[in-house]
């Protein structure tokens, strides 16, 4: 296994110089994360405990250069991500791929550590990289069945130690499946250094064997110290006749102490409402969102698709507050709708943290679809008494001021969308790290025809820009920018 620097294995390496440029933002940030220490309660973004989040993304194959499916990780430090010394463990050939990782302390030693799967469906190893004061380890084989697909971490059985979410596989209503359905389980941490999980715990999430969820959304939504689950499915039941009759997309499932997960009240309709688009369930994410000590729900919704601030409906944000009762049965749901932006896509993948660092719970969400005026937006809506202010939002697109490049052709940027909340320089507030799938960048103009591309476009790259968190919210004049061929250009570690 090639390493970066002796006795470090995923820990950044590189000199300790500064190589960004201070007027655009663009530039590798060199130099080695500090060691860390174990705490008793771990910060979920931080590998090493240094104090400065980490940020992990898989990057996908990319087929035209024959580059593999790659894990990067880009450690934090005082002056943002050290996206000059990353570290990335590739896929194991050109077809195979990553699943979504997740974050969690599974051994206990007071580090969090990265649990993901890489390789095909059938043959998927499921690893973890388990953290520690120089940073993670090398990739380490779970203890685990291959058709393991790890949906989620959390404290299910509410005993201290992170259990991971297996959510099974298959069903009689899975068009895709390969094989026979594989039952879902709660694997029960404390885990060993060996990857084997304290006790397995099956659990049926699969409806009558017909379909296994496809996403899990996991927080504490009734406050009683143990993480429940909201699960996501998705089936066409109008054009199966064998379908069983009371199936649902939205399933509620409650933390146990004895079994991890168990079947929890059946979900509100206006629940299902606040998630629900014209093509299905949009998503969301269980987080505190309303600053009462209890999770809740913020879910992304939409009508129809608008084409621009007056046309259609525009989408929309719900937080539905947890209740010691259940998910929705407490204080009425908060919706946050801004008519004048653009669109059905608004309230896209949204992100709940502290951006402003006033101890109350701010809100990201994005609208990716890229259209003549902006090419995709991040907004911001800075928390307040009774949670997200929808009057105070703060909005960034391709075309704010201050960024590392803009031009006055925004149709060369897509996908503009905020990925994660991370404190990546230990200030006490979080940063936004933005994706684009596109990003023209001035350091890269080009007049020569691009490769991909027409004669006289500017070269584009997948780009990455870390808005830093202030007193006043985002700062676009402080913003961290990087592509992804330059990090992927890191040291294989396994």
């Amino acid at each position: 296994m090639a390493l970066g620097c002796a006795g470090v294995l995923l820990a950044g390496c590189g000199a300790s110089d500064d190589g960004a440029d201070k007027r655009s933002g663009h530039g590798l940030l060199k130099g080695s994360p500090a060691v860390g220490k174990a705490s008793g309660h771990p910060d979920t973004g931080d590998f090493n405990g240094d104090g400065y989040d980490d940020y992990a993304r898989v990057l996908d194959a990319e087929d035209k250069r024959r580059v593999p499916a790659s894990l990067v990780v880009l450690y934090g430090s005082a002056k943002g991500l050290l996206t000059g010394s990353p570290a990335r463990l590739t896929a194991r050939d050109g077809d195979t791929f990553f699943t979504r990782p997740h974050r969690a302390d599974l051994d206990g030693d007071g580090f969090t550590d990265l649990v993901a799967a890489r390789g095909a469906s059938d043959d998927r190893q499921t690893f973890v990289m388990f953290g520690g004061p120089r940073g993670l380890s090398a990739p380490r084989a779970l203890a685990v069945a291959p058709a393991t697909r790890v949906l989620a971490a959390g404290d299910f059985d509410g005993d201290g130690s992170a259990d991971l979410l297996d959510g099974g596989r298959g069903g009689s209503g899975d068009t895709n499946a390969t094989s026979g359905p594989d039952p879902a389980a709660v694997l029960h941490g404390p885990f060993t250094r060996a990857g084997r999980p304290a006790r397995t715990s099956p659990v049926d999430l699969g409806q009558h064997g017909y379909i296994s969820p496809y996403e899990a959304l996991v927080g504490d939504v009734d406050g009683d110290r143990r993480t429940d689950a909201l699960l996501l499915y998705s089936f066409d039941a109008e054009q199966d006749d064998s379908a069983p009759a009371d199936l649902t997309a939205l399933a509620h499932f409650r933390g146990d102490p004895g079994k991890g997960l168990v079947p929890g009240p059946e979900v509100p309709s206006a629940v299902y409402e606040s998630m629900a688009g014209t093509d299905g369930l949009r998503g969301g994410v269980v987080a505190d969102a309303d600053g009462d000590g209890i999770a809740d729900l913020v879910g992304s919704s939409q009508v129809s698709y608008g084409r621009s601030a007056g046309g259609g409906n525009p989408g929309k944000v719900t937080v539905t507050p947890g209740a010691r009762a259940g998910l929705g049965t407490g204080r009425p749901a908060t919706v946050l709708q801004l008519p004048r932006r653009r669109g059905a896509l608004w309230g896209e993948r949204p992100l709940v943290g502290d951006v402003d660092g006033d101890g109350r719970p701010d809100l990201v969400v994005s609208d990716p679809r890229p259209n003549a005026a902006a090419g995709g937006e991040v907004t911001l809506l800075p928390g307040g008494g009774k949670g997200p202010e929808a009057g105070r939002a703060q909005y960034l697109s391709p075309l704010t001021e201050g960024l590392p490049s803009r031009n006055d052709r925004p149709d060369t940027w897509t996908g503009f969308v905020a990925e994660d909340l991370l404190d990546v320089d230990g200030d006490g507030r979080d940063d936004v790290v933005v994706h684009a799938d596109e990003w023209e960048s001035g350091r890269h103009r080009t007049e020569r025809p691009r490769q991909y591309g027409a004669e006289g476009q500017a070269k584009t790259h997948a780009g990455f820009l870390v808005f830093r968190g202030t007193k006043k919210g985002l700062d676009p004049d402080r913003v961290q920018y990087f592509t992804s061929g330059e990090v992927r250009g890191a040291t294989t570690v396994g």
